[in-house]
């Protein structure tokens, strides 16, 4: 019996490699993830900008007939310094983060699931760390606009108003950041659960 030749001519081969393109759910993820974090770092820049414009120099008279200048500035706080730095690492977190996005965006097969893993560990921790220092700043802010007759802590926001009114709109600007990483948590945490229960 004559051997019978199997073998495919070369014009037969099918070439079954298909790119993968995103779709349409998952692109609008990631747009929705770098608008996002283009908001963070708009109000952490903005917080921050506030906070490091705040001194305040005034003549205060302590005596009838002795005036002192007296200068109230973030810097001489603590919990403040790191307030602006907890804001100025929010910036730079989303300037990175948001160029990964869109690196994302742009690829063509590559898969998504592993950055957002990332994402929701990073932002989760972020989250943390930028309301801890919304809760130390707020806390300082709130001795010095009411004070504490008990540890005989005198308020300062009668004398030193514009500083105060500085404080207050940056803290207000970054409880919005806070609850923009809030979200930027659960987009991620909403995606990944789709991609799981998918499987």
């Amino acid at each position: 019996m004559a051997a019978t030749n199997t073998t495919a001519p070369p014009h037969a081969t099918v070439d079954t490699e298909i790119p993968v393109k995103w779709s349409g759910g998952v692109k609008k993820h990631v747009i929705v993830d770098v608008a996002l974090r283009a908001l963070l770092f708009v109000t952490g820049l903005g917080a921050v900008i506030v906070m490091v414009t705040s001194k305040q120099s005034k003549m205060i008279p302590i005596s009838p007939v002795m005036i002192i200048p007296l200068d109230a500035n973030w810097s001489q706080s603590p919990a403040y310094i790191y307030y602006v730095a907890a804001n100025c690492v929010a910036c730079l977190y989303s300037i990175i983060t948001g160029a990964s996005s869109v690196l994302a965006l742009k690829k063509i097969g590559g898969s998504s699931e592993k950055l957002q893993s990332y994402f929701l560990i990073l932002d989760s921790l972020l989250l943390g760390i930028v309301s801890s220092a919304v809760g130390a700043g707020a806390a300082v802010a709130y001795i010095g606009l009411k004070g504490n007759s008990h540890s005989r802590w005198n308020k300062i926001c009668n004398m030193f108003g514009s500083f105060c009114h500085h404080v207050g709109v940056s803290l207000f600007i970054s409880l919005i950041s806070t609850m923009v990483i809030l979200l930027l948590v659960w987009l991620s945490f909403y995606t990944l659960t789709r991609k799981i229960m998918k499987r």
